[in-house]
């Protein structure tokens, strides 16, 4: 498949139903014990932003986890850049816990083909995942604009 030009929308309720598939087919894998610690993962599209928020079983209470994302093109449209803008775990919030993570994504992600960390942001080279999964890529990234409880991916 050669793939050149794409006008993506997506609601909340597309991406929540494909968060719901992935956490229970990751909840089979190795991984899957900490997954079960995981509980109502859910995502909203607003101002900009894409917004998850789950309950995360640490000790006996569960604690609200929230972690607002922005999504930008890099590399003029080669590649996404996912970046991790704010994070609060229970009543904590700040750069220390933003850095644990994503210096734990870092170490998962390491070796893997087109995906690297820097500081708080995670690139996506696409090309490179498209090519792991017999996709061609013939154009670049342009826009993403996150409004009103949708996420618009422009391809050209």
């Amino acid at each position: 498949m050669i793939l050149s030009k794409l006008a993506l929308t997506l609601t909340e309720q597309d991406i929540n139903t494909g968060l719901a598939t992935a956490f229970a087919k990751m909840g089979e894998g190795p991984q899957g014990e900490a997954l079960k610690k995981v509980k109502d993962p859910r995502v909203s599209l607003k101002d900009g932003k894409l917004i998850f928020k789950c309950k995360a079983s640490m000790g006996f209470l569960p604690v609200p986890v929230e972690a607002q994302i922005r999504l930008t093109p890099a590399q003029e449209g080669a590649a996404l850049d996912i970046t991790l803008a704010k994070v609060s775990l229970a009543m904590m919030g700040g750069d220390a816990i933003a850095g644990q993570l994503m210096g734990q994504l870092a170490g998962a992600v390491a070796g893997k083909p087109g995906l690297s960390v820097a500081g708080n942001t995670l690139t996506a080279e696409l090309k490179t995942l498209a090519d792991l999964r017999g996709i061609t890529l013939g154009g670049r990234l342009r826009d993403i604009a996150i409004v009103n409880g949708t996420i618009a991916l422009d391809f050209e």
